[in-house]
């Protein structure tokens, strides 16, 4: 028998430059071990993926590519407050001027 479930798809695409050097303080092993604590932390059900490079514009409008991760994570029931305060841990702990969070619904079949 097929289950067809609704389901919210986020994507959090996290950049390790610091807000303030502009250069990579935290290194990518360790930016993703405080990501995974978070992670664990507050949204459970999730997968990280290593991006290569990334780019982003500061509020100063400073380019700057840099290594980026994405933490990927599916719920049925979104809660808005514990993402958000998701999000401001990892801004805290990576000293990130901003993190990219996107999200779509979509139908999955458990087969």
């Amino acid at each position: 028998m097929e289950t067809i479930t609704t389901y919210y798809n986020y994507t959090f695409s996290i950049w390790l430059f610091d807000k303030d050097s502009k250069k990579q303080e935290i290194w990518t092993r360790q930016a993703i071990q405080i990501i995974r604590k978070l992670t664990v932390k507050f949204l459970g059900f999730w997968t990280i993926s290593k991006k290569n490079l990334g780019v982003y514009t500061h509020e100063d409008w400073t380019i700057v590519s840099e290594p980026s991760i994405n933490v990927n994570f599916k719920v049925q029931n979104p809660d808005r407050k514990t993402i958000l305060e998701y999000v401001e841990n990892l801004k805290k702990q990576l000293n990130q001027e901003s993190i990219l969070v996107s999200y779509t619904k979509e139908n999955v079949n458990f087969l």
